[in-house]
């Protein structure tokens, strides 16, 4: 697989200062400067370290065009130079820039950046329960086309049906970042009987999701009713303050 792992999702949203103070204050989330908030991880295969980033620009932002969505996926890529070879010749022009990360549209109209693999700078950041972005979904009008598209990236579903990037934490301890395309017509989005406005949905990885939904409660957030669970972990769904839909999973002791 040519993409490694998620480097960074990036929201674009009216008040990014509020919603990163909305984030911090009730996920405790540490956000920085240009550099959102960091979560480290170890690729699975070499062990190397790495990051991604989750950060809420204004929307505005010139950072997504000329892509069309308001949120851009940024990769982790292993061998850029190649990747981008193999791109140019299938007719996608992916431009390269400062030497090691490149930008690319894909059939949605998203921007997609991919960011070859080093060494991150910096220490790992605690923040608290929540531990790592758990996975990134998005709806396209056509999905079957976009995963054939994704696949010229080296995104391809495994043995079981489903996009997932094996990693480790930074404290040896094994799980995996999920990825996956919905209909644009998909529910999955919604919440509290809404259709969510946004074209994407962010999965969280957290611990202890029964203490953590019930912290949350008492603060006020809205939390789904519903928790479910499967041989993979629990899941709980909260809403954040521009209305989408943010689920919440605590992997089981076998996957994580």
């Amino acid at each position: 697989m040519s993409v490694a792992g998620i480097a960074g999702l990036f929201i674009a949203c009216r008040d990014p200062v509020h919603v990163r103070e909305w984030y911090h204050h009730h996920l405790g989330l540490r956000f920085s400067e240009g550099e959102g908030a960091r979560f480290f991880w170890r690729e699975a295969d070499s062990g190397r370290l790495a990051v991604s980033h989750l950060d809420f620009l204004d929307e505005t932002t010139s950072s997504f065009h000329p892509g069309t969505q308001p949120f851009m996926v940024r990769y982790r890529v292993r061998d850029l130079e190649t990747l981008a070879d193999t791109l140019r010749a299938g007719g996608d022009d992916l431009t390269i820039q400062h030497g090691r990360g490149g930008g690319i549209i894909d059939p949605n109209g998203q921007r997609v950046e991919l960011l070859e693999a080093v060494e991150p700078p910096g220490r790992s950041v605690d923040h608290g329960r929540v531990q790592g972005i758990g996975g990134v979904f998005f709806r396209s009008p056509d999905p079957a086309s976009l995963k054939t598209w994704y696949a010229k990236l080296g995104i391809r579903p495994g043995p079981d049906g489903y996009v997932t990037f094996p990693a480790s934490s930074p404290d040896g301890s094994e799980t995996f970042t999920a990825w996956e395309v919905f209909p644009s017509d998909t529910t999955y989005f919604d919440s509290r009987g809404e259709r969510s406005p946004h074209p994407f949905m962010l999965n969280l990885r957290v611990a202890d999701l029964d203490g953590f939904v019930e912290r949350l409660r008492a603060a006020g957030v809205w939390v789904d009713p519903n928790i479910e669970s499967y041989d993979y972990g629990k899941f709980a769904w909260i809403v954040d303050p521009v209305g989408a839909r943010v689920e919440l999973w605590e992997p089981a002791p076998t996957a994580s």
